[in-house]
């Protein structure tokens, strides 16, 4: 039986060490973002509809010149050419960047070269630019814009690649809301040979109302409707919801299985990246109290 003392540092210990990400359109809030992430914090930076991918590798160069770890996605669908690719990987050498997320992507350029993160890897263009990490993505609960089968096959793809390549790889979730549905994924897949470690994918602190937008648009609804019906039908849509149940379960499955590939936190910062990250550094600080049944946790104001 795990005590509330060793449950607490379970928590603590899978919050430390979180990555988070952004979108260029928090260039301008940046500051106020920096003044709240420890030195060499992964930081994440999407590429959203209608940005081009230099705003991408752009952004990437602030922060990783401010002291963080910058870690750019590559969408493949959105690439329209090898040369873009190997432009933005040299780019981001001469800025110093050496990690990035590959990602399928769900809208594609007219005539892109890539329909998938594996065809992207294989390349060689992270080898040749001297990458030293590569982080491609996970889907616990599915991906609707693919199917089951898609996914399970790119997924033994990526794992097989990451077998021989020479940089490190792993896989960074998309974010859901039953960490039940984490941890049975991650049998299945071990169970299936897949051996990368995972990064989880989590919503930050965040109303109702943007957490079901947001799950929507991802395509984890079934996982937002779970939330919603836990908190109750009657729940004030702008109330704010940390996701204190799902690392508590998490920390319980890590303390109970020590061979876990659910190695760390990556947060989805839905309701604004600074204040997801004072959440979580108060949670890897220990400021925090676990409710009476030990299923979650109030962090200390």
């Amino acid at each position: 039986m795990l005590s509330n003392e060793e449950l607490s540092r379970q928590i603590a210990s899978f919050i430390d060490g979180y990555s988070i990400e952004v979108t260029p359109h928090d260039k301008g809030k940046f500051e106020e973002i920096a003044a709240e992430l420890s030195p060499g914090t992964g930081v994440y930076v999407a590429h959203p509809p209608g940005m081009a991918i230099d705003e991408v590798v752009d952004f990437a160069g602030v922060i990783q010149d401010r002291g963080f770890t910058a870690v750019p996605h590559i969408i493949a669908r959105k690439l329209e050419s090898a040369e873009q690719l190997d432009g933005a990987l040299a780019r981001l050498k001469g800025l110093g960047v050496r990690r990035a997320l590959v990602v399928a992507g769900d809208i594609a350029v007219d005539n892109n070269p890539y329909d998938s993160s594996l065809e992207v890897l294989e390349t060689g263009a992270f080898s040749t630019h001297g990458f030293e990490q590569v982080a491609v993505s996970g889907h616990p609960e599915g991906s609707k814009a693919i199917g089951a089968e898609r996914v399970e096959k790119a997924m033994l793809g990526k794992n097989k690649f990451a077998q021989s390549a020479d940089f490190m790889m792993h896989m960074t979730t998309q974010f859901g809301f039953d960490p039940a549905a984490f941890t049975s994924w991650e049998a299945a897949t071990t169970a299936a040979g897949v051996n990368m470690p995972v990064h989880v994918g989590m919503a930050g602190p965040a109303s109702l109302r943007q957490l079901g937008k947001f799950a929507m648009m991802c395509g984890v609804g079934a996982s937002a409707r779970m939330l919603m019906s836990r908190t109750g039908a009657t729940a004030n849509l702008l109330k704010t919801q940390a996701p204190d149940e799902f690392v508590t379960y998490i920390a319980r499955h890590r303390a109970s299985h020590p061979d876990s590939r659910l190695s760390q936190a990556h947060f989805f910062a839905f309701g604004g990246v600074a204040k997801t990250a004072r959440w979580a550094n108060a949670v890897r600080a220990g400021r925090f109290v676990l409710n009476s049944q030990a299923t979650g946790f109030d962090v200390e104001k």
